[in-house]
């Protein structure tokens, strides 16, 4: 249900935030989490990772364009990005909507997120109930 609400929250900050702005993300340590961003390939345009996230906090998994329900010939779809938080910490990441052979050109779009990854509950509560702690 969780990576469900974070998918579609992901949709709602990408038309509503400024590119500035940080939109959160709460993650649990091994488990996975997305951001899906929607696209339009057929202009040329698609989201690139610009700022991955901290290596040790966060590991892309794969990314995946989903084609639109619709079959009119240019409709949008979405980009599915797929992380799986590795530890507790936050780290920022930034996604920029870029034509590939457009070099040096400012991006048409930006998004920035923070990745707050807090530990499983049954890991908290292992931590707290060890012999000797």
């Amino acid at each position: 249900m969780r990576v469900l609400l974070v998918t579609g929250l992901a949709l709602v900050w990408l038309a509503t935030a400024q590119a500035g702005e940080l939109k959160p993300i709460a993650a649990t340590v091994g488990k996975e989490f997305r951001i899906t961003l929607q696209c339009n390939p057929t202009t040329g345009y698609q989201w690139v990772l610009a700022k991955a996230p901290d290596e040790k906090l966060a590991k892309l998994l794969r990314s995946d364009y989903k084609r639109p329900n619709s079959e009119l010939a240019g409709a949008g779809g979405e980009m599915v990005w797929t992380f799986r938080a590795l530890a507790e910490g936050k780290t920022q990441m930034e996604l920029d909507y870029v034509r590939s052979w457009e070099k040096g050109v400012k991006p048409a779009q930006t998004t920035n997120f923070v990745v707050v990854i807090k530990a499983s509950k049954a890991s908290a509560k292992a931590k707290t109930s060890a012999p000797g702690t």
